[in-house]
């Protein structure tokens, strides 16, 4: 017998020594080593739940601060306290906080407040206990509703340090998305300020250039009545439209909505929080 012939007859015998010793092994090794074989496994996402989250809802989806639909009660969650240090380190020694709480259309009106976002606002405001009370303004913003915030948690909370020689408005104000112009008492005729004028012509040629569409939405305060107020949005809004439209936009950009005294952005308690409220609020659609 030649070596060729020995190796083969030896590597043979190996092969059948080594299936003799790891065959009934095989479906243990097998479990071990191929996660793709293991039967009857249950792999569920492990989730971490605290005091303020409901079941179902991971920490880390949590901001530090954030509501449940139609609840003005603020959650304090993991972070908060940074959070609230980062607001405060902007505190000088007369500045005002003015605190936004933003709400949806679809939410009530807790009672003794005229929307929700006044009353987050003033729920946020006792988080801020060492701040005095002629240095806290109280404010609202109505939001676009998104798919799904009615089942979970959402944050719906501004804050801007104001210097106490700033606090009166501006004619013109611009937000994250939205512009505001505002109105005297019972005028449709917007404030006279250049500046106001200076942002239609603008508004003007960008959208011409861009196609996008425009949204305005005319507000009053509580004074007169509902129905009275409604109209009186609406014709703000049309004065706007009025103007863009002589500076060369197109009707079909515009869209003239009124939301009456539904909407205040802040209490019409006060000739500050009213001067506030006679508004139309200017917002831009991208075109498709």
């Amino acid at each position: 017998m030649n070596t060729t012939t020995r190796f083969i007859l030896w590597l043979i015998l190996a092969i059948l020594l080594g299936l003799l010793w790891f065959g009934p092994w095989y479906p243990c090794w097998q479990e071990v080593f191929c996660s793709d074989c293991i039967k009857g496994a249950a792999v569920t996402e492990e989730v971490m739940e605290d005091e303020t989250t409901e079941p179902g809802t991971t920490a880390a989806a949590r901001g530090p601060l954030d509501f449940a639909w139609s609840d003005a009660t603020p959650n304090q969650n993991e972070g908060f306290d940074a959070y609230k240090a980062g607001i405060l380190a902007d505190q000088t020694e007369n500045n005002i906080l003015e605190i936004t709480g933003l709400y949806y259309d679809g939410e009530e009106a807790p009672e003794g407040y005229e929307n929700m976002g006044l009353a987050r606002a003033a729920q946020i405001r006792s988080l801020f206990p060492d701040i005095p009370d002629d240095r806290i303004l109280l404010k609202a913003r109505a939001v676009d509703e998104t798919e799904g915030v009615r089942e979970g948690f959402f944050e719906a909370a501004s804050f801007s340090w104001l210097e106490p020689d700033n606090t009166e408005k501006e004619s013109v104000e611009e937000l994250d998305d939205r512009v505001i112009i505002r109105f005297p008492l019972n005028s449709t005729r917007k404030i006279s300020d250049p500046a106001i004028d200076e942002y239609l012509d603008k508004l003007a040629a960008r959208v011409i250039q861009t196609g996008e569409e425009v949204q305005l939405t005319g507000h009053t305060d509580n004074t007169g009545g509902a129905d009275t107020n409604m109209d009186l949005g609406r014709s703000r809004a049309r004065a706007i439209f009025d103007l863009l439209v002589s500076k060369g936009v197109s009707e079909a950009q515009l869209t003239v909505n009124s939301r009456g005294e539904e909407q205040p952005v802040a209490s019409n308690d006060t000739e500050a929080g009213r001067a506030e409220n006679r508004r139309v609020e200017v917002r831009l659609i991208k075109s498709n």
